[in-house]
């Protein structure tokens, strides 16, 4: 007389094939979750771009209502969060400056036209905003109007 175990559990190829669905699903999914960490810090810098440049204007009025007498910053300037009084100005009022690799304000008559900033990978900008395609070219120069802009296809 033969006896019967009830052995409990999956088999070997019922395995294989849950192991292969979730191999197909990851390969769909990943590619896709890649491009939103690229549109998401694209979106960080740009973000980054418009703090600094709410940032620059407010130091531009306060200083000017202060009666400041020294030298207000013209054209294109790096902005470090150290040095001068404007720098550090911008500083109190972005503190993620220091974060950034790259960080400049093109200002024009004591307002700042337009901004741009890095974190070493992706470049953001203000009020043109850069988008996903250009995430890593650097906006350049300003233009003729002082506005960085981002790399046109």
């Amino acid at each position: 007389m033969k006896t019967r175990k009830n052995v409990k559990g999956f088999t070997l190829v019922e395995l294989i094939v849950v192991i292969a669905i979730i191999g197909v699903l990851a390969a769909i999914l990943v590619p896709s979750m890649l491009g939103y960490v690229k549109k998401s810090k694209v979106s960080s810098m740009n973000s980054n771009a418009k703090n600094l440049f709410d940032a620059c204007n407010t130091s531009l009025v306060e200083m000017d209502s202060e009666g400041f007498d020294g030298t207000f910053p013209d054209g294109e300037t790096d902005i470090t969060g150290t040095g001068d009084k404007f720098n550090e100005k911008v500083a109190n009022y972005f503190e993620g400056v220091s974060k950034l690799s790259t960080a400049k304000v093109n200002v024009v008559a004591r307002v700042a036209k337009s901004t741009k900033v890095s974190d070493g990978t992706y470049w953001g900008c203000f009020p043109t905003a850069n988008s996903q395609e250009h995430a890593t070219d650097d906006p350049g120069s300003p233009d003729s109007d002082g506005i960085y802009a981002p790399a046109a296809d």
